[in-house]
């Protein structure tokens, strides 16, 4: 890992669904590459095309900072068919990108439901998923929830710090996603909640209300604050970028996606920045 938060990964969520011919995985590894990202992080969006990637991913000189999974709400059916079907799936994502492991691999905390069972069949599906992924060498990363009005409740960074902790293993961690908490908690607080736990950031923006995914700078979140609090309480990855872009219906070309980068590291290279003492 990086000693500080001072390289930028991107993640391949930023090119949304693969929309046909012309726009497949291997073309945005390309246009990662372009725009001068040195980390991609493999999103759930584009998995299936994980495999065939991989040699382009190899020529492009990128480097995979993390995985995204696949766990979904299966993974807390009744039905044990289902829950061990979603299971499977989310091992099957890690084995085929399992060439770049050891990295961390994020799967969401889906118990979001005041239903106690629910939440021991979420318990039961991560313990066999990270015993199955756990030969490959991936930091298991659980990732901090938004706060949706389809949840039936909202799971703090606190419960997920303590879910994790319980697990009593070094390669079960934490992702931050800074867009999803955001939404109902301090972002100092969070980073205090999860010391010594985050080993994956997500970073995106939003207006404080829903789960935007806004380019860094075009909403509210004051990420200087965030990333000095995720310093202090021990991140030392890069800034994993996760945001969507502008129009869904175009891929994002080199040019912008350097901007965003340019952007971020201004912010993060700055001489304020790297002494941890800044003017919000």
């Amino acid at each position: 890992m990086t000693e500080n938060i001072n390289a930028i990964s991107l993640s391949t969520s930023v090119f949304s669904a693969e929309k046909g011919p012309g726009c497949r995985l291997t073309d945005y590894i390309a246009i990662a590459a372009e725009a001068g990202y040195p980390y991609i992080e493999l999103s759930r969006r584009q998995h299936a095309g994980t495999r065939a990637a991989i040699p382009a991913i190899r020529e492009s000189g990128l480097k995979v900072w993390s995985v995204h999974g696949i766990l979904d709400g299966g993974a807390l059916s009744e039905d044990e068919n289902i829950r061990k079907n979603a299971v499977e799936s989310a091992y099957r994502r890690a084995a085929d990108a399992a060439e770049f492991a050891p990295c961390p691999i994020v799967e969401h905390y889906i118990f979001r439901h005041h239903d106690p069972g629910k939440g021991e069949r979420f318990r039961r599906s991560i313990e066999e998923l990270f015993e199955k992924i756990l030969p490959f060498g991936y930091i298991l990363c659980i990732e901090t929830a938004p706060n949706k009005v389809s949840n039936e409740r909202y799971p703090d960074s606190a419960e997920i710090a303590e879910f994790v902790r319980s697990f009593r293993h070094e390669n079960l961690r934490m992702t931050v996603d800074l867009n999803h908490s955001n939404l109902a908690e301090d972002l100092v607080q969070v980073a205090k909640n999860t010391a010594g736990l985050v080993r994956n950031i997500h970073v995106s923006d939003n207006h404080g209300q829903y789960e935007d995914h806004l380019p860094p700078g075009e909403g509210i979140i004051d990420f200087r604050t965030a990333f000095r609090a995720l310093r202090e309480n021990g991140y030392t990855g890069p800034c994993n970028l996760e945001f969507h872009a502008p129009d869904p219906e175009r891929v994002p070309s080199a040019d912008f996606l350097r901007s965003i980068r340019l952007r971020m590291e201004n912010m993060l290279f700055s001489e304020p920045m790297k002494k941890g003492k800044y003017e919000k």
